[in-house]
């Protein structure tokens, strides 16, 4: 019997489009109402974003949310953090050093409830969510208040691999693999690879077993949902990890079942097939 869902967005439970359908609300809100199953959205994104999220679509989702890929950890409901991971000041300024010296495309870092982008050359980006800085170590000179959980770096696949090299030498961050996002607003789309940066030991595999924790259910009691990269280290925990038909290849490779694509109700599908047997 399960109890828990750890959903991933980006390129899950949400569209290309960025929008959750109204399939998946559908089966996230039977799969509550009717099997007593709850949803952790389990993401990269900063928790601000999740809020809005919650805020725009009725769906069942629980109290607790994983943000920025397990360094936010918190109880929306009652403001309680069952983890906080954050970078110092100056870990960021080492990390956006990095950035230069690659000549990467972009960096971005994420508070709690806001997301910053430095640019390396004038680019179009879609979301509107995103806050363009000109250079981040001086917005964070500026505003001493900003508490930095996660740092992304963007570009091109062999500069983003040294870069990941770099970073790795540092003993106290850890990086995902190299991941893709995609965007699609008014027919025109937006492909970037890009890495995340953590704190030691800030990944989903930790984050869903706090979650776990404090819910008081074992591994064979939940399920995970994703699609990229980041997602792996989550897939490494659970019994029943299903991808995305738009995952990575890396992350196929260790599903137990492979489901339809983001786009096409993936996530309404695997819940119809492993909760009811629809």
């Amino acid at each position: 019997m399960y109890k828990l869902i750890f959903i991933d967005l980006d390129g899950t439970l949400l569209n290309d489009k960025k929008e959750i359908s109204k399939e998946n609300i559908k089966w996230l809100n039977r799969a509550y109402k009717e099997k007593g199953i709850t949803t952790i959205i389990t993401t990269g994104r900063q928790l601000g974003f999740v809020k809005d999220l919650y805020n725009r679509y009725n769906c069942s989702f629980g109290d607790y949310v994983i943000a920025s890929n397990g360094a936010i950890i918190k109880n929306i409901k009652t403001g309680e953090y069952v983890n906080k991971e954050v970078f110092s000041k100056e870990e960021v300024k080492d990390l956006r050093r990095i950035y230069k010296e690659e000549n990467l495309e972009y960096f971005m870092i994420y508070t709690e409830n806001e997301s910053y982008r430095e640019n390396n050359y004038e680019k179009e980006t879609l979301e509107q969510d995103k806050i363009l800085v000109e250079n981040i170590d001086e917005l964070l000179e500026r505003n001493s208040e900003l508490i930095v959980s996660l740092c992304i770096f963007g570009g091109k696949e062999e500069k983003l691999i040294k870069a990941i090299n770099k970073v790795e030498k540092v003993n106290k961050f850890d990086s995902s693999p190299i991941c893709i996002y995609n965007q699609t607003t008014n027919g025109f789309t937006i492909n970037e690879k890009y890495f995340d940066v953590m704190r030691k030991d800030c990944n989903k595999k930790n984050a869903v077993k706090k979650v776990m924790d404090t819910f008081g259910v074992k591994h064979d009691e939940i399920i995970v949902i994703g699609d990229g990269g980041n997602d792996l280290p989550m897939f490494e925990y659970a019994k029943l990890k299903i991808a995305m038909g738009n995952a990575d290849e890396a992350l196929k490779q260790k599903a137990d079942y492979i489901t339809d694509t983001n786009n096409n109700d993936g996530v309404a599908k695997a819940i119809k097939k492993f909760v009811f047997e629809e």
